[in-house]
């Protein structure tokens, strides 16, 4: 009997060497998994831009001639005696302030994915001339005669025949927005390389107005006015390519998009004449270059494309905060600009008041050129 028990006693131990112990098993702690670091999706840039844009070309629009030129030679163009006052160059390609905003918002914690939003306008900037016949005795507008084919000037301004002045101003206008799709395509020597997919829009806006007034001594007084507004709106697909690269607190970003669409393209012509004769004041629709032949709204769409590089460089000053500097390009085909509105081919017959016969000249003309616009950006973005 006793070596009976003996026996059980080894086959038992045997059995809770190999068995564990279910129940002590039980009685342990479990342990937590591992807390994923916090993720917040959202972040946000605001940037103070400093970009140039194309200016607007303008014809001749104002000239002046010496004292003693014949009146037929007065402010026309091609005469070795006339001087453009104002026209005949660009305005409005200064350099201008500006402000971008961006926001996004990431699907994952390994920012593989995510969406984008931005917004950026710049102000607006106007060139303003003005001149009179105290300052330049002889003034003129200038324009080719269609009914001569010959270069010819209207006179606002000659000694013992008129005096008067000139003026004329424009304002430039230029903003956008876009939203983007983000995805990770890979990483290449260390920098992070997403696709682009989304929509881009840009609105560009001219107002440019001329007049004159011209008083004839023992007639009256002859004000007339031109206004030609144009304005470009793009809508399109935009495609493009981004790298990030980041080093300890510094960071480098750049990219590389193309957007594919159209231009609505509009125009908007007016003009009027007032005139003062025996002290009676009228005024009649055409100024000068905007006459019954041209007057009226006008639209145009056609393709456009838009390739944008943009080049940035960070650093980290705080948890979450980091300071940017950048420097950005953009190119817009088959912009509308007022400069492009104007003919400068005008029939006399249709100034006021119109006497009739002739070519209808100034035409309708709606050229297009395109829109260089580029610049600095110095900003702050801030992951939520």
């Amino acid at each position: 009997m006793h070596r009976r028990a003996l026996r059980a006693a080894a086959v038992g131990l045997a059995l809770t060497a190999i068995v564990p112990d279910v129940t002590s098993a039980a009685d342990l702690p479990m342990k937590a998994p591992p807390k994923p670091a916090d993720f917040n999706p959202f972040w946000a840039e605001a940037d103070y831009l400093a970009w140039s844009v194309t200016g607007d070309k303008l014809p001749a629009l104002v000239t002046t001639s010496p004292v003693g030129t014949p009146l037929g030679a007065v402010g026309v163009l091609g005469q070795p005696t006339t001087t453009v006052l104002f026209g005949n160059s660009s305005v409005n390609n200064d350099w201008r302030s500006g402000g971008r905003i961006t926001a996004g918002y990431w699907f994952d914690p390994q920012r593989s994915r995510g969406i984008e939003a931005s917004f950026f306008g710049l102000e607006n900037l106007s060139t303003g001339f003005a001149t009179d016949t105290n300052a330049n005795p002889i003034l003129a507008r200038p324009f080719t005669n269609a009914l001569t084919g010959f270069p010819d000037a209207l006179i606002a301004g000659f000694p013992g025949l008129a005096t008067g002045g000139a003026s004329a101003s424009e304002t430039s206008r230029l903003l956008g927005a876009g939203a983007l799709y983000r995805w990770d395509l890979g990483a290449w020597s260390g920098q992070r390389v997403s696709a682009l997919v989304g929509y881009r829009y840009l609105r560009s806006t001219d107002t440019l107005t001329i007049s004159n007034t011209a008083t004839i001594l023992a007639f009256g007084t002859f004000s007339p006015t031109d206004n030609f507004k144009a304005s470009s709106n793009f809508h399109g697909l935009d495609l493009g390519l981004t790298g990030d690269w980041r080093n300890g607190p510094w960071s480098l970003e750049w990219r590389g998009k193309v957007a594919l669409g159209a231009n609505l393209n509009s125009a908007d012509i007016s003009g009027s004449t007032a005139s003062t004769v025996a002290g009676v004041t009228t005024t009649a629709p055409g100024g000068f270059l905007a006459l019954s032949s041209n007057i009226g709204h006008y639209d145009q769409t056609r393709f456009a494309v838009v390739p944008e590089l943009s080049l940035k460089a960070g650093y980290q000053v705080a948890p979450g905060w980091r300071l940017i500097a950048g420097y950005d390009v953009m190119y817009w085909t088959g912009v509308q600009r007022a400069g492009g509105l104007i003919d400068t081919t005008v029939n006399p017959n249709l100034t006021p008041p119109p006497a009739g016969g002739g070519p209808n000249r100034p035409g309708p003309v709606l050229n297009t050129t395109n829109l260089l616009a580029q610049g600095f950006s110095f900003g702050v973005r801030y992951n939520y």
